[in-house]
């Protein structure tokens, strides 16, 4: 075997070359990512191929008609949001005949938590990596509520929260931003992951740092007198619990993105799930989607809140496995010894589940580390081939949600294996690739 160790190719083969030179390419461009957060903005001024009449939602593409559950009644509430439906009915028969147009987040460069809904006027936050150039994008959260649209719930209140932070907090978390010159996300998760974060189910500290680093600069802005919208952004930043957790989504997207179209190569550059189906996208197959059927929800493990079990949930979708592409999540296990209970269920095994998936990646990020390990990277940079040969899948920290709508708490999900070993099939099936060159672009 040359190059990568581990890998399921057979030994000295072309195409294991080929895949090995290919798969350097792809997760130097992964690990050599400087995301800074830029600025929030209404999606439809930034977001590529966002129109009036787009919502945007998590999982891989499904027909309207096949939407059940929590995603479907945040679609439509999304309707509702932009003014484009009178009432529900009317929601449902114009996204029945295409009027209003449901499209996948991934394929418009940006990434949803849970349901992923997004629509036009919805600020979303805006990551541009500094290697690349390339910008990725994630709805801004709608603060700390269990209800939201996020978590499947269309409302009142929902519609409320998302207006607040569309016409009052996002302006000036965008005036903040722009004043600094944008914030380095890459800083803020070294150091996140130092103080028990795994920067998807538990990210306290990531949004710790990230209040402070803004609310000073709000401080130098407001000499004058803390105005309205420096208060409500304030309360906002002390109350929004998952905002970091989009501020990486978006980070880890522009990563994954740059790693994206080498051929040959079968880094995974995506994972995420509709109501009904995980799915899977691979650097060296480009935009193609790799599904299966979820796994029932009866397999979830993890921290409920309330008296709930896992008979009280359901899928309602999901992007922020995107994080686990880039070697946080579940892959960071061991950073995040809060979570055990929520997880692997002690210290020892948030240990071994990190140290399991050491097997299926292609590196140790070079920045992102774990004390508990002697401060040993993330394993970054999940390969097909180690999982279909190994049998071992990514380890995802999940958000739970309820069948009716609603924050639940977070699970252990383990996603089915059949799309990764397809994904091996696929790529020993093409013709076999010349090894990169010396001197050869990353």
């Amino acid at each position: 075997m040359t190059g990568l160790p581990g890998t399921a190719a057979a030994p000295g083969s072309a195409r294991d070359a080929a895949c090995d030179a290919a798969n350097e390419r792809a997760v130097a461009r992964l690990t050599g990512s400087r995301p800074v957060l830029e600025t929030v903005a209404p999606a439809v001024e930034v977001v590529p191929g966002m129109t009036d009449r787009t919502v945007l939602v998590s999982g891989p593409p499904l027909a309207w008609r096949r939407y059940a559950g929590g995603q479907r009644r945040a679609i439509i509430g999304a309707a509702l949001y932009e003014g484009l439906a009178g009432d529900e009915a009317e929601a449902e028969a114009l996204l029945a005949d295409g009027f209003v147009t449901v499209r996948p987040s991934h394929d418009h460069a940006t990434v949803g938590s849970l349901t992923g809904v997004c629509s036009a006027s919805m600020p979303v936050l805006v990551v541009r990596d500094e290697a690349t150039g390339r910008r990725a994008f994630c709805r801004m959260n709608e603060g700390a509520d269990r209800a939201s649209l996020t978590f499947g719930v269309w409302d009142d209140g929902v519609e409320a929260r998302l207006r607040h932070v569309a016409e009052i907090v996002s302006p000036a978390l965008a005036e903040v931003l722009g004043r600094m010159g944008g914030l380095p996300v890459g800083p803020i998760v070294r150091r996140a992951l130092a103080m028990g974060d795994d920067l998807h189910s538990r990210h306290k500290a990531a949004g710790t740092l990230l209040r402070a680093e803004v609310l000073d600069a709000v401080l130098d802005l407001s000499r004058q007198g803390v105005t309205r919208r420096y208060r409500a952004l304030a309360a906002y930043l002390r109350s929004a619990e998952y905002l970091f957790l989009h501020v990486v989504m978006a980070a880890a997207k522009a990563a994954a993105d740059g790693a994206a179209g080498v051929p040959g190569s079968s880094l995974v550059t995506a994972m995420n799930l509709n109501e009904r189906e995980f799915g899977l996208r691979v650097s060296g197959l480009g935009d193609r989607w790799l599904t299966a059927p979820l796994p029932p929800v009866t397999t979830l493990r993890g921290r409920l809140h309330d008296d709930w079990s896992t008979d009280d949930l359901a899928y309602v979708g999901g992007e922020s496995l995107i994080t686990e592409t880039v070697g946080l999540g579940g892959m960071a296990a061991a950073a995040a010894m809060p979570l055990q209970d929520h997880s692997a269920g002690s210290p020892d095994g948030m240990i071994r589940a990190t140290e399991r998936m050491y097997r299926i990646t292609l590196r140790e990020h070079p920045d992102y580390r774990i004390p508990a390990l002697a401060y040993r990277g993330v394993p970054c940079g999940i390969d097909v081939r180690r999982v279909a040969e190994t049998g071992v899948v990514p380890d995802i920290h999940l958000g739970a949600t309820l069948r009716d709508g609603g924050h639940a708490g977070a699970v252990l999900f383990r996603p089915p294996l059949e799309p990764f070993r397809q994904a091996a099939d696929l790529l020993s099936a093409e013709p076999p690739l010349a090894p990169a060159r010396p001197g050869d672009p990353l």
